[in-house]
């Protein structure tokens, strides 16, 4: 049972699937005895609900029989100002996933355990009373809605602030053991608390390359390379180590432009 305290807090649960359905029904009520729970099968009962409740915690299935449920929380979230927070679950890895990870926002990939949604219910709790929480929601619409790789967003959180940053102003990443270090066209510098390896599939689609086991670069900011001593000079002067075993994949990204 989850030691987080629900009393007074209300989830509006939004599944199609009955046998689902009971499942999350089911655990929340184990591991959440005082939460107040609103099963709703279609966004159309979903809407009412949360005009009559004003429910704080969302669990939404991505797919209902009456469209998707990004539409509807966007539009809810413009007409409201209620906080809450959303765990989206989905059973397609490819949807949507990409724009949930650069927003930071939860979800379930389907089939999941018990304790994977506890998981997800907890961190959910904890940001509800997150002034920057809006932020990674309005972030993750952005993303979704946004077909222009270099024009999507990506949230950036330190110990201090949560930063919104256009993926076409990174130059590049760079590791600090298990930190990364974001730099940014204007020459500011963003430090997480999450390895460089986080972001290498996230943004390799979108038009970064590893050139080093420490560096990740935006290949439209590439200005020369300096093939005697394998560096590579982004705009602003920023100067790149090139590794012996990466240097044959930028050769042939070079040689193809």
């Amino acid at each position: 049972m989850s030691v987080i305290q629900t009393r007074g807090i209300s989830c509006l649960l939004l599944e199609d699937d009955p046998a689902a359905l009971d499942f999350i029904k089911e655990t929340l009520k184990i591991n959440y005895p005082d939460l107040d729970i609103f099963p709703c099968k279609n966004l159309a009962e979903a809407d009412l609900s949360f005009k009559q409740q004003q429910q704080t915690l969302f669990i939404l299935d991505v797919n209902l029989p009456d469209g998707n449920c990004f539409d509807w929380l966007k539009a809810t979230t413009e007409e409201t100002t209620v906080k809450f927070s959303v765990i989206f679950i989905t059973a397609f890895a490819a949807y949507a996933v990409q724009a949930f990870r650069f927003s930071a926002i939860d979800f379930l990939l389907k089939p999941y355990l018990p304790a994977d949604l506890i998981i997800a219910v907890d961190k959910a709790l904890g940001n509800m009373n997150d002034s920057q929480y809006h932020k990674q929601l309005e972030t993750f619409f952005h993303n979704h809605n946004q077909q222009a790789k270099q024009a999507k967003k990506i949230v950036l959180k330190t110990l201090e602030e949560i930063f919104v940053i256009q993926i076409a102003d990174i130059l590049a990443l760079e590791a600090d053991n298990s930190y990364t270090r974001f730099r940014l066209q204007n020459g500011a510098c963003i430090l997480v608390s999450q390895p460089i390896k986080e972001y290498d599939n996230q943004l390799t689609p979108l038009g970064f390359m590893r050139v080093h086991q420490s560096y990740l670069i935006n290949l439209q900011y590439i200005r020369t390379f300096k093939k005697k001593n394998n560096f590579l000079v982004l705009e602003g002067d920023l100067e790149i180590p090139v590794s012996q075993h990466k240097k044959i994949g930028l050769m042939t990204y070079l040689n193809n432009l």
